[in-house]
């Protein structure tokens, strides 16, 4: 009978070892797998709700040059022919208006971005800069 005793305290023992083993590989895994979630959600982002992505539009009749001057002071030229558009990436774009050049003429600042931005759009006018955004 001790011995019966003996080997149902080494099952216990075996069996506490085996669940702090496990509460640590939880430990270990649980934030990889929230960080792979994290990454994998940016990465979601950038790739379908079009995060980053300009398109730059010439609506007149004439050839134009575009200039925008984000306020993270990254910045796109566009050489834009008669009813063509462009598309572009912009990194970071930090938080403010957008400066807007046409053919060397400062066209004011326009619209407003953030850190996280849908798609957004400029639509050069023969005498205006349309700003607009998709958001999905």
């Amino acid at each position: 009978m001790d011995t019966n005793r003996l080997h149902d305290s080494f099952g216990m023992i075996r069996t506490k070892s085996q669940l702090s083993i496990g509460t640590i590989a939880l430990m270990i895994l649980l934030p990889i797998v929230v960080a792979a979630t994290w990454f994998g959600r940016g990465l979601y982002d950038r790739l379908f709700i079009l995060e980053g992505q300009v398109v730059a539009v010439n609506a007149t009749a004439n050839d134009r040059t575009g200039r925008f001057v984000f306020p993270s002071g990254e910045e796109i030229k566009a050489d834009l022919k008669a009813g063509v558009s462009s598309q572009f990436v912009v990194g970071k774009t930090g938080e403010g208006s957008v400066d807007v050049t046409v053919d060397g003429i400062p066209g004011g600042e326009v619209g407003y971005v953030t850190s996280r931005n849908g798609m957004i759009i400029f639509t050069i006018d023969e005498d205006s800069v349309f700003f607009s955004q998709v958001s999905l």
